[in-house]
């Protein structure tokens, strides 16, 4: 059977988000994202895997941390503690290096996925790194205790997104790359991603921890 949706229809998802793209690799039927912000530099991989009758959507966001000897115990019980509070996504670590890494994968009924739910899903992961960016070094270096990092994570998050009218992440790189054996470019137009319109909804995911 022939897959029916393709990584070209995840990227035209993100050029409707007003992304702008790495690099595609149809090859892998993976994206690369580059963002920048206050926080530093960040990407995220969008993938499609296709096994048999089912399929599935990949949001990876790699190296998003490290965890080491310092301070393991309580960086492991914060990120358990964010996997227990959130509702899409999840944090994993790399045993061998410490890497530590924020997923999502998204079985697809008849291999697609609405645009609706590609943003909300999308946008959860985009706000995740937001909230939580330096949950660990703030219990590395801040000597911060799991629950404490992990309340001022979300505290500081919130009162930053009530402050600001204006909250947007561009991406790194403008033009697109696309790895195939054809050569063929894709060009993404240029412009913002405005995540003001879900912010309602992560808030609503969170906000009754915080009470």
């Amino acid at each position: 059977m022939t897959n029916s949706f393709s990584i070209l229809q995840v990227a035209e998802y993100l050029k409707r988000l007003g992304l702008k793209i790495s690099q595609v690799d149809r090859s892998q039927n993976t994206i690369e994202l580059a963002f920048h912000d206050e926080h530093g530099q960040w990407q995220m991989i969008v993938g499609i895997h296709h096994s048999g009758n089912a399929s599935k959507l990949m949001l990876i966001v790699p190296h998003i941390g490290t965890v080491t000897e310092q301070k393991r115990l309580e960086c492991l019980e914060a990120l358990l503690a964010v996997n227990y509070r959130i509702a899409l996504g999840k944090f994993g670590l790399d045993l061998a290096d410490g890497e530590v890494r924020l997923e999502e994968c998204i079985p697809l009924a008849d291999k697609s996925i609405p645009f609706e739910q590609f943003r909300l899903a999308f946008s959860a992961i985009m706000q995740t790194v937001s909230i939580y960016h330096d949950l660990l070094p703030r219990i590395i270096y801040g000597h911060q205790s799991a629950k404490d990092a992990l309340q001022d994570c979300e505290n500081e998050f919130f009162a930053q997104t009530h402050d600001e009218t204006d909250f947007s992440l561009p991406a790194i790189q403008t033009q697109v790359v696309e790895t195939s054996t054809n050569n063929e470019m894709l060009q993404m137009e240029e412009s913002e991603l405005d995540v003001n319109e879900v912010l309602e909804e992560v808030a609503r995911l969170l906000g009754k921890h915080q009470e």
